[in-house]
């Protein structure tokens, strides 16, 4: 519920005077428009205002508000309805048997409503709007219809039920007629109704409203239904806030004419017999002002599904990732401002051509085969070897997660992607690669070397085991390069490079450390003796001739090497040793005739 007014007591004691008068105003108009002096008003305009009243202020000041509704009713009761009568205590009296019947009614709505709970957005639903009807309008009604009729009927008891009836239906229209009003102004504020009203279709409609219903009352025996079908125009087309204002417009109106004998009610001996052609007046006025709640409710839920897309799509255009959305058949129909400005185009360059357009043909055909939805279990594929093309026809490596939505019947609609730019991710993982491997073999060099080493060291001196350190150098190599050039050298290199791969345990590392020299890692080993097998298979693969190159320009070359190792820990216990005593023992098998192994021996002999 909307928090009451606050204001400082001064400020209050002024507004609780205000609202008082507009009480009294409403109830003098009631009276006049009735034109039947000392008996009840044929329509009660004045009570939902008074409700209202309350509704606006703290509850500690209810009470006072209260004192001056009641107030304003007397001296309403005593200025209208007794002009002719001296003003003795009996005009009083009867002057004062309408007020505590106003009062409870007022009262009791007000409570009900701060039960029920009273929101801006409650107008905008029937439902809602039926609740607060029930408990602003029919309850508090129909019980001071019962109190009002006792105090007022007390002189002529058999005019009781008349009473009721009278009460009852006046009461009730003239709340149906105004509480939709009070409590939209009183919400939303008098400025929304001066908004809508400022709308020349609503306006002629109103008036087109007005006019329908003086010329049907004057005209037509039973006009309420030509009322209604107004009305509902009015409702179709305004909303509630302007319906509720042509519904108070109709039923003053309606007021006056009966009060004129213009509208004459039908002839009826029975008590309730005016009470049922009011009951035709009720149900005037109520299909319109739910069908206005109904067609409000439908736009505010048009304006917060349009505001809530506007928003997703604002989110989706403005999210820095690049997202695109494609249809059925491939073309792109959403795109997120991050795409566009990394592939370099216009959103109007985009929209409704295929994806395929900003893909090379590999990555269009691989995109195709893996995100056809037939082969999609769940719908999701990511796709990561796919290069999209900018717009000054650079690529873009990406990897695309991708989600299928599906309609009712199961049918792939639309494709909805995140791309992910990975291209200087990929390049950083290159340079991370090379920064740890040979660019010429792909071998792991020396900085991966040394980690593998050092690891190794620890392992085995934590655990136990050796392990051979074996360092490789071909034989002659220069003068295979200077006789056959440096791509022949290079592709020796390469061969060579394959060789020991293919000879070595795949727990065993080769590593190139720059020339045509090799380092041969050898580990969980269970003595010398399988060292030196692995060594002796070693060179046999690698000093097998080599053919190189293709057709008339290929070369048969002579392969020799020279390998030297040192045993963990037997030689070294540290990265540093090992490799120095390695290379110690290769240069004694060099100088011992090339093409051959030895292991290292502490004097230099093998």
């Amino acid at each position: 519920m909307t928090p009451p007014l606050q204001a400082s007591a001064p400020r209050s004691a002024l507004w609780i005077a205000g609202l008082a008068l507009l009480y009294g105003l409403a109830s003098v108009a009631s009276l006049l428009l009735a034109a039947r002096p000392g008996q009840i008003a044929t329509l009660w305009f004045a009570n939902p205002l008074g409700t209202v009243a309350l509704l606006a202020l703290p509850r500690r000041q209810w009470p006072l508000m209260l004192i001056g509704l009641g107030l304003a009713n007397l001296l309403a009761n005593v200025v209208v309805n007794l002009p002719s009568q001296a003003l003795d205590v009996q005009a009083w009296r009867s002057a004062a048997a309408f007020v505590p019947g106003n009062c409870a009614e007022i009262l009791l709505a007000a409570w009900l409503l701060v039960r029920v709970g009273v929101r801006a957005q409650d107008l905008l639903h029937p439902a809602r709007l039926a609740v607060l009807f029930g408990a602003g309008v029919l309850v508090p009604t129909l019980l001071s219809a019962l109190a009002g009729a006792a105090l007022v009927a007390r002189p002529a008891p058999d005019d009781f039920a008349r009473v009721w009836a009278t009460w009852l239906a006046g009461g009730l229209i003239g709340s149906v007629a105004v509480l939709p009003l009070a409590l939209t102004v009183w919400l939303r504020g008098p400025r929304h109704l001066l908004q809508a009203l400022n709308s020349p279709l609503h306006l002629g409609l109103l008036v087109l409203a007005v006019a329908i219903t003086l010329l049907a009352a004057t005209t037509l025996t039973q006009p309420f239904v030509v009322i209604a079908m107004a009305l509902g125009l009015l409702a179709a087309v305004s909303g509630l806030t302007v319906t509720a204002l042509g519904c108070l417009v109709v039923a003053v109106l309606i007021g006056l004419l009966i009060g004129s004998g213009i509208l004459l009610l039908p002839p009826s001996a029975a008590w309730w017999g005016d009470s049922l052609y009011y009951g035709a007046v009720l149900a005037t006025l109520l299909p319109g002002i739910f069908l206005a709640a109904t067609v409000d409710s439908r736009r505010d839920t048009l304006q917060r599904l349009s505001a809530s897309e506007a928003r997703l799509r604002s989110l989706y255009t403005q999210t820095p990732a690049m997202l695109h959305s494609l249809d059925a058949t491939g073309r792109i129909i959403n795109v997120s401002q991050q795409w566009l400005k990394t592939l370099g185009f216009a959103e109007h360059e985009v929209l409704g051509r295929p994806v395929t357009d900003f893909l090379t043909p590999d990555s269009a055909r691989l995109a195709a085969y893996l995100i056809d939805p037939s082969r999609l279990d769940d719908g999701r594929v990511t796709v990561s070897e796919l290069q999209m093309v900018r717009a000054d026809g650079g690529l873009l490596d990406v990897v695309v997660s991708a989600i299928w939505e599906h309609d009712g019947t199961g049918r792939a609609v639309r494709r909805l992607a995140v791309v992910e730019d990975v291209t200087e991710k990929k390049r950083l993982a290159a340079l991370s690669h090379f920064a740890e491997h040979d660019a010429l073999t792909g071998l792991p060099n020396r900085v991966l070397l040394q980690d593998r080493l050092e690891r190794a060291c620890v392992q085995h001196a934590r655990h136990g085991g050796q392990f051979a350190l074996a360092f490789l150098d071909l034989d002659h190599f220069k003068a295979i390069n200077d006789t056959h050039g440096h791509d022949t050298g290079d592709a020796l290199l390469k061969a060579v490079a394959q060789r020991l791969q293919d000879s070595l345990r795949a727990s065993d590392t080769v590593c190139r450390l720059g020339g045509d020299e090799f380092v041969l890692l050898l580990t969980d080993l269970d003595g010398v003796a399988q060292a030196q097998a692995l060594a002796q298979k070693v060179l046999g693969h690698v000093t097998q001739p080599c053919l190189l190159g293709d057709g008339d320009e290929a070369v048969m070359v002579d392969v020799g090497c020279s390998m030297g190792l040192a045993i963990f820990p037997q030689h070294g216990q540290d990265p540093a040793a090992l490799l120095l005593h390695a290379d110690q023992a290769m240069y004694t098998a060099k100088r011992s005739g090339r093409n051959r192994w030895v292991v290292y021996a502490p004097e230099g002999r093998a």
